[in-house]
């Protein structure tokens, strides 16, 4: 009978509701008995890719990252051209707290199948994690391309996503309503809403509850760059620089705020840092390029200028700067020509902006 005590006095509706939990409780003890059963296997086996491999998924499903790690880096070396091993090696590496070291396999897998979509969002994630947002969205927006450009289905991808991101967002809430995370969250919600104060207040907390992560050291001293508090905003690059030195966005960073409060030589230093730890960082260029002219460093500031201009080749602003440097240089031939790239730039800058807002007379 429906809703009747059954064997051993269990009612029906508590007996439906331990059945998923007993059912849970098989599969672990299942997924432990097969894990043992693999790193038996692998320790007979050691050099066998398909044993190594196993033992690795299997861990994967138990979540424990750290012991697949050595498995995947002997298996770059036993199988140098399998990809799923750098793909999983990239994503272990990312779960256990090194997206740094993620990277490399990771880069790897999507400079071989530009088209994998799970290397692609976990390089994205590890940018993000780095602060490297410029790179991280090149990984998105890679991923978004994979789309099928079907109108229908990307309203539904964007609704899932939406979703997903809220469900997300309420497993974040349930680790910490004050936690440092939910203050960087608020944070970044009001820096969303044009509410530089606000995201201010909930970023210097989150700094408080964690002053130990670069990171957020970084994105408070952004804020405060955004509201021309500079000299915190000085402080927090420096502090973020002291906590992790490769940190080549807070040297751009610094090395920016330091050129609008007119310390060219100190900015110079922030710059040539930035550079040398990312090597093709164009930004890095264009500030070195500044701060020499700034200096009244004339020709050593030509080969930084004309660096950025080949990695950033719509932008005007380069050609204006050697514009001016090749005037002062008594070179006016090349002063014209830096003149003349400048206006072609200038204009096409200016035409594909009236593109993307529609000309006003278009506006029904």
């Amino acid at each position: 009978m429906v809703g009747a005590t059954i064997s051993r006095g269990v009612p029906a509706r508590a007996r439906s509701q331990q059945e998923p939990a007993l059912g849970e409780a098989h599969v672990r003890t299942d997924l432990v008995k097969q894990i043992l059963a693999a790193e038996a296997a692998a320790a007979t086996r050691p050099r066998d890719p398909k044993v190594l491999l196993q033992l690795v998924a299997l861990y994967d499903r138990r979540g424990e990252f750290k012991k697949s790690i050595p498995l995947l880096e002997r298996l770059m070396l036993l199988q140098p051209d399998n990809l799923e091993v750098y793909r999983r090696l990239g994503i272990d590496r990312f779960h256990t707290g090194h997206p740094e070291e993620a990277l490399e396999p990771l880069r790897t897998v999507v400079h071989a199948n530009p088209e994998n979509m799970e290397a692609n969002f976990y390089l994205g994630l590890c940018y993000l994690a780095l602060d490297r947002e410029y790179e991280a969205n090149k990984a998105f927006d890679r991923q978004a391309a994979m789309a099928p450009a079907d109108a229908d289905e990307l309203y539904l991808l964007v609704r899932g996503y939406s979703r997903l991101s809220s469900a997300m967002l309420s497993r974040l809430v349930g680790l910490g309503e004050d936690s440092y995370r939910m203050r960087q969250v608020r944070g970044e919600y009001f820096d969303l809403q044009n509410a530089p104060e606000l995201a201010i207040k909930e970023y210097e907390k989150a700094v408080q509850l964690r002053p130990d992560l670069p990171s957020l050291h970084f994105v408070l001293g952004t804020a405060y760059w955004k509201r021309s508090q500079l000299d915190k905003a000085v402080a927090e690059f420096r502090r973020t620089i002291e906590l992790a030195p490769q940190h080549f966005m807070a040297h751009l960073r610094l090395g920016m705020v330091l050129l609008e409060q007119n310390a060219p030589a100190e900015a110079m230093k922030e710059f040539q840092a930035a550079i040398a730890a990312q090597p093709g960082l164009a930004a890095g260029y264009l500030g070195l390029g500044k701060a020499l002219y700034q200096q009244g460093k004339y020709e050593a500031a030509v080969p930084q200028l004309r660096r950025y201009v080949e990695l950033a080749p719509e932008d005007p602003t380069p050609h204006y700067l050697l514009y001016q440097i090749f005037r002062r240089l008594n070179r006016d031939d090349n002063a014209q020509d830096q003149l003349k790239l400048f206006k072609q730039k200038d204009e096409k800058v200016k035409a594909e902006k009236l593109k993307r807002i529609g000309q006003p007379g278009d506006r029904p």
